[in-house]
């Protein structure tokens, strides 16, 4: 399977597009299914996914043409066009962010509850959106030789044996999916404060891009040797690690209260 999926005459349909879209499909599902098993609103949840999925994708597409703009304001016609790749994941993260942020104060809805329950659906399409990214070029890892060297594409099409960076992205966001679709249904579920899993999945996405991205070798913004997605992920994490110790912190003190 390459860039493209399927072409039905002068329609195509890239890799890319599709995989994103399954994601997207498969990630609501899960919010469906998570706010149903914990006895949660269903159509708020999934208002609140779909907030934030077109805030995420508006953001993430403001943020990647931004990084390269000096080509976008050559061809501005392509400024629209996410065929084949072009979302910054980091921009499409706080963006979405901000809409579920939007969403919770517009109809008064707990945002760290809403948070919880769409953590481990964004975790399973971030997984399953990468392998799009992956049979397409985009975020396509340095060259290199060894026992994890495969030989992929970037995003012009030039085979050659690299880090297959987005494979390993996205599995390291189906393992958090696993870590946050099993946690809730564990005894520890009953100790967890709402915003823990959410918490706890961007303290996990967060450490591992950060390593992960040491491995990608397509263009962005470089701080030093830092990608600029670098820095906001150490920002995350530090963010992440302090709510987790408030968080621990709410607990033990509750903890303390009962008799």
């Amino acid at each position: 399977m390459g860039p493209t999926i399927l072409h039905l005459g002068r329609l195509s349909i890239s890799s890319y597009a599709a995989f994103v879209g399954l994601g997207i499909l498969l990630g609501l599902a899960v919010v469906y299914l998570e706010s149903r098993w914990r006895g949660a609103n269903v159509i708020s949840a999934i208002d609140a996914a779909l907030w934030s999925l077109l805030a995420g994708i508006l953001g993430g597409r403001l943020a990647y043409v931004a990084i390269y703009w000096p080509y976008f304001s050559s061809h501005p016609r392509q400024i629209v066009s996410l065929s084949q790749g072009g979302l910054a994941f980091q921009g499409a993260f706080l963006s979405g962010v901000l809409g579920l942020v939007a969403y919770s104060l517009w109809n008064r809805k707990s945002f760290w509850e809403l948070a919880d329950l769409l953590a481990p659906g964004l975790a399973l399409g971030q997984a399953v959106g990468w392998i799009g990214c992956l049979l397409s070029g985009c975020g396509y890892g340095l060259v290199t030789r060894g026992s994890l060297a495969y030989d992929l594409r970037d995003i012009y099409g030039i085979m050659a044996f690299r880090y297959p960076s987005q494979a390993m992205i996205s599995a390291l966001n189906l393992g958090i999916f696993a870590v946050l679709s099993v946690l809730p249904r564990t005894r520890i579920s009953q100790r967890l404060r709402p915003g823990t899993l959410a918490v706890l999945y961007l303290a996990l996405n967060a450490a591992g891009l950060f390593f992960l991205e040491f491995l990608r070798a397509d263009e962005t913004l470089y701080f030093g040797s830092l990608r600029w997605s670098q820095i906001v992920e150490a920002v995350e994490f530090a963010s992440a690690l302090l709510a987790l110790v408030l968080l621990w912190a709410w607990r033990k003190r509750v903890d303390a209260s009962e008799p």
